[in-house]
This record gives structure tokens, C-alpha cells and sequence, in this order.
């Protein structure tokens, strides 16, 4: 067995587990809570963090502790799904000056270490785009089960591909007031990710105002794929948070808006479309949790991913709900 396979089957072993509770959670990201078809329209996210790990299989060189503060450190993995049509999928035929059709399928495996005031997660993801990421089957279910529209175009689908990126995010507490029952905080969220799937540099700050902020630093994230994560949860207490954030990011390359696409006709040059580099995102939502449970409702909207769009603004809305257990 690979040394890396041995690594990750210590890591999740229960002899590596503390006494705190493990995290499962369930995310479901669409954009038709806005009435609308297009661009990043859907996302699907099942998630497992292992309880916190014992000091001696923390990994140091990743971990936040020290001598002054108290960290929760744990594993995460990730299986999800993300999907972008272009705005008319009733068309049979490509469209000129509209986001292309494209899937990714991935896993992920996420480092994650906590403390009253700061957090951090090192990521891994890996997964397949084009066919092999079953989009077009999965959006023909659901717009069979909803009654919606029947896509017409993944015929011209970004290309098979084994897509990876590697990633960082730290949360960094600005400022957080000291009340009894309810506070308000303010984080600065820093974001580099580096892959062929996707490159990008981000700075954002969030505004959260609840109960226990302490214990739920970087579960609320500025993001419009899958912008909380419960796995970032002390989960010592029950508590809830509302939240509000924004973003801006400079984005190098971008899979979904510029990988090959095969089905395109010759000359395929006035179907392509342009990455735009400087993009932002903002979020507004509600978390809510006890010692068992919670859920969380995220809406998020962004600025458009390429030059030709004629949209300004894109929006979604995000369910989250998990357990401990």
C-alpha cells in the first residue's frame, strides 16, 4: 500500500478521533429560487468531517496550534457535483457569445484547523469534467422529476478532462464585540487555489452577528459553490449566525470557460468566449444548530465569468443541512 493511502487511513481511523463528534452534511446549490436556467446553475455536495483529531496524528506543519491558543484540527471529504448552461438550453445548436455547457465531478480532501479566532483549509480536489461528469444525465432527471425545460445543447460540452486544483483559505477575526448574548464579528477571508481546473487569488470581508461566534469561525464563507460548510463547526454549543459578505478575486484560468469543446463546429473560434479575470461575489444567509443538528440558507450573486455575457449580475440560492453524531 502507497505511503499517501496509509497517511489518510491513519488519519480516519477512530484512534486518531477525539471525543468530539464527526459532521455529515448535505448541500444543494440552484439558481431557480431566482427563476432563472444559466451559468453556474446547480451544485451538489456530500460531506464528511472526521471528529477532532488527537494531538499526536495532527499534521504540525498545517495545524494552528501553539502554546496560547486551543485548536480543533480535522479531516474532511467531499463529493460534489457543479453544473453551467448557458442561458437558452432549449437551443439544439451551439450559441455564439454564451457560457458553454460543462460538468465537474470531484472529490475533495480538506485539512482543516480551527481556533476561536482563526481557521484554515488546505485543499485537494480532483474529478472529471465533459462526459464523464454525467451532467447531461443528471440535469435530464431532475428537469424530468420538476417538469422543467429538457437541455438540448450538452452535445457541445466541454471536453473530457481530469481537472485538479489545489487550495488555501484562511479566516482571520478583524474585530468581534464582547456582548453576553448576541455579538458581531468581522473577517477578513484570504483564497489562493491553483490547479488546471481553476486559478485564482481572492480577498473578501463577512459581517456575521449571532450567538457563540467563537466556535463557527469560516463556516460561512464568501463563495456562490457551496458557501457553508459545517465542517467548520466546534460544534461545542448550540448557537445561530446571520451573515453577509463580499468578495473580489482575480481569476487566471477557468476550465469550465475555456477547455476544448469537440461537438463545436469548424471554425469553432466564434463560439468561444473570454475569461474575465476580475470577478466578484457576495453572500447573505442564516445558520442555525444545536448539538445534533442544523441547517443553514445562503443566497449568493456574482459578477458574470467571461466578456461576451449580457448578464450583469448572476444569482443562487444554497440549502445546506447536517448532523454530528
Amino acid at each position: 500500500m502507497k505511503l499517501s493511502k496509509l497517511i489518510v487511513l491513519t488519519l480516519l481511523s477512530p484512534v486518531a478521533m477525539a471525543s468530539t463528534k464527526s459532521t455529515v452534511s448535505f448541500t444543494l446549490d440552484n439558481d431557480g429560487i431566482f427563476g432563472v436556467d444559466q451559468d453556474y446553475t446547480n451544485g451538489i455536495f456530500l460531506s464528511y468531517a472526521t471528529g477532532q483529531l488527537k494531538q499526536e496524528s495532527q499534521w504540525k506543519w498545517l495545524s494552528l496550534a501553539d502554546s496560547e491558543h486551543a485548536n480543533i484540527d480535522k479531516i474532511e471529504l467531499v463529493l460534489g457535483h457543479k453544473m453551467w448552461t448557458p442561458s437558452d438550453i432549449e437551443a439544439d445548436y451551439p450559441l455564439v457569445n454564451d457560457r458553454p455547457y460543462a460538468g465537474y465531478l470531484h472529490t475533495e480532501i480538506n485539512y482543516l484547523s480551527l481556533t476561536d479566532d482563526k481557521a484554515v483549509r488546505y485543499n485537494f480536489t480532483i474529478g472529471a469534467t465533459g462526459e464523464s461528469s454525467l451532467s447531461e444525465k443528471a440535469q435530464e432527471i431532475v428537469h424530468g422529476i420538476t417538469g422543467s425545460t429538457d437541455p438540448q445543447g450538452w452535445d457541445y460540452q466541454i471536453d473530457d478532462k481530469v481537472a485538479f486544483s489545489l487550495g488555501y483559505r484562511v479566516f482571520n477575526k478583524l474585530m468581534r464585540s464582547e456582548e453576553q448574548k448576541t455579538q458581531w464579528e468581522i473577517t477578513n477571508i484570504n483564497d489562493i487555489n491553483a490547479g488546471n481546473f481553476r486559478s485564482d487569488v481572492s480577498q473578501g470581508v463577512m459581517f456575521r452577528w449571532g450567538t457563540n461566534l467563537a466556535s463557527s469561525i469560516g463556516a460561512a464563507n464568501i463563495s456562490v459553490e457551496s458557501p457553508f460548510s459545517a465542517s467548520m463547526l466546534a460544534q461545542d454549543t448550540s448557537s445561530w449566525f446571520l451573515f453577509t459578505g463580499f468578495e473580489g478575486r482575480y481569476r487566471f484560468n477557468d476550465m469550465t470557460i475555456e477547455g476544448d469543446r469537440p461537438g463545436i463546429p469548424e471554425p469553432s473560434a466564434p463560439y468561444d468566449v473570454t475569461l474575465q479575470n476580475w470577478q466578484a461575489s457576495a453572500v447573505a444567509g442564516a445558520t442555525w444548530y444545536n448539538q445534533n443538528y442544523g441547517a443553514s440558507l445562503t443566497f449568493t450573486i456574482k459578477t458574470p465569468d467571461y466578456e461576451e455575457s449580457q448578464t450583469d449580475i448572476y444569482g443562487t440560492g444554497s440549502f445546506s443541512v447536517f448532523a454530528f453524531f
